[in-house]
This record gives structure tokens, C-alpha cells and sequence, in this order.
């Protein structure tokens, strides 16, 4: 009996720490299949050019554009990012700084989505690629 504890507590463990180590990934726009080469070509603060990927990884040739319109869904991981950054923000704003007037709260709410977006927009691409993409498996 508590060895069977053991070893699902061991699981257990063990099967939090990758889930970390995806969404480490994920946060840095890694391979899904490699993890090693960055899905984009450019920095995110590369205004101009932070939207160009890379056609396929450059070390394991991992597809990042498995077909046409394939990103299209990243928009409601988007979406889903900006509800939680609003209601977070907007949350935390009224808890901590209880704003006597309502823009105050608006602002806090709307900026953070809009400072965020450039990361925002990766970061939803890469989880549509980790979720959707047909990630080839490596040995």
C-alpha cells in the first residue's frame, strides 16, 4: 500500500515536471517536436518582423505550417489569453487599488492585452501547434 503511493506520487511528479517543461516551451515558442530551434525568425520585439516563422524547424524539419489556414484557430487561444489578462488585471486593479472612478479600472483592463499582444500572438501559435499540429515524434 505504500509503495503503490510511492510510485503514483513518483508519477505523479513526474508527469507535472514535463507538463512544465511544455509550457516552457510553449512560452518560448520552441520545436514542439525538437524543442531545441525557436518557431520564429525574428525576436518578439522585432516589431516589423515578429509575425515570419520559420516554414519548418531547421534541426528536425518539424512542419510549423502543417496546411493553409492552419493558424486561424490561434485566435480563439488568443482570445481566451486576453479574457484571462483582463479579468486578472481588472480584478487585481479593484482589489488592490480601489479606483474611485471606473476608467481607471478600463484602462488597467485594456492596456495589459494590448502591451502583451506581440507575445500574445506567438504564444497562441505555438499552442495551436503543440495542441493541433501532427508533431512528428522523435526517437
Amino acid at each position: 500500500d505504500v509503495y503503490k503511493r510511492q510510485v503514483l506520487l513518483l508519477l505523479g511528479l513526474k508527469i507535472a515536471m514535463k507538463s512544465l517543461q511544455t509550457l516552457n516551451d510553449i512560452v518560448h515558442t520552441r520545436c514542439p517536436n525538437c524543442r531545441m530551434e525557436p518557431m520564429f525568425t525574428h525576436k518578439t520585439l522585432d516589431l516589423g518582423n515578429m509575425l515570419k516563422m520559420h516554414r519548418s524547424c531547421p534541426k528536425c524539419q518539424q512542419e510549423f505550417m502543417p496546411e493553409p489556414g492552419f493558424y486561424f484557430g490561434a485566435m480563439y487561444f488568443s482570445y481566451a489569453i486576453n479574457v484571462a489578462l483582463m479579468v486578472g488585471f481588472g480584478i487585481a486593479f479593484e482589489v488592490l487599488f480601489d479606483p474611485e472612478k471606473v476608467v481607471y479600472t478600463l484602462v488597467s483592463v485594456l492596456l495589459p492585452p494590448l502591451l502583451l499582444a506581440p507575445w500574445n500572438f506567438r504564444i497562441s501559435r505555438a499552442i495551436m501547434l503543440y495542441a493541433l499540429g501532427g508533431v512528428i515524434k522523435s526517437d
